[in-house]
C-alpha cells in the first residue's frame, strides 16, 4: 500500500492518506462529482489494515454532495475492524459555529471515533 496525495485547489480540498495511518484533509471542499472525488480515498481506506487511524479534517466550506461523501468516509471507518483506532481531530476556525456543529454532528452519528475539537483563531497574513 502506498501514500495517497491529492492536491487541492481553490474548490478542491488536499488530501493526504499516509501509509502510518495518518490521514489529512484540508481546504475548501466546492465539488460539482464529490462522489469521483471521494473515490480513491475511499478505495485506500478499504484496503487500509494498520492498527490505528489518525484523522485531521481542517475544511474552510465544503457543500451538500461532499457532507454526504464525509458521511460515507466516515460510515466506512466505522465498518473497520474495532481493533483499528480512529480518532479525528475537527478543525475549525474561532467563530464558525456552522463548521463546529458539522463536526458535532458527525460526532454524534460514529460514537465510535475519538473526536476532538480544535478551534483556532484567523491567521491574517
Amino acid at each position: 500500500m502506498e501514500s495517497l496525495i491529492i492536491e487541492g485547489s481553490e474548490t478542491l480540498p488536499y488530501v493526504e492518506l499516509q501509509t502510518n495511518g495518518n490521514i489529512k484533509i484540508e481546504g475548501r471542499a466546492l465539488l460539482e462529482d464529490a462522489y469521483q472525488f471521494f473515490q480513491p480515498i475511499l478505495n485506500w481506506v478499504k484496503d487500509y489494515n494498520g492498527e490505528k487511524l489518525i484523522l485531521n479534517i481542517n475544511l474552510e466550506y465544503f457543500n451538500t454532495s461532499v457532507s454526504k461523501q464525509l458521511h460515507d468516509f466516515f460510515t466506512l471507518l466505522n465498518s473497520k475492524p474495532k481493533s483499528i483506532k480512529i480518532s479525528i481531530t475537527w478543525h475549525y476556525e474561532e467563530g464558525d459555529d456552522e463548521m463546529k456543529e458539522s463536526g458535532e454532528i458527525y460526532k454524534d452519528l460514529f460514537p465510535r471515533f475519538d473526536f476532538i475539537f480544535n478551534e483556532f483563531e484567523e491567521v491574517v497574513g
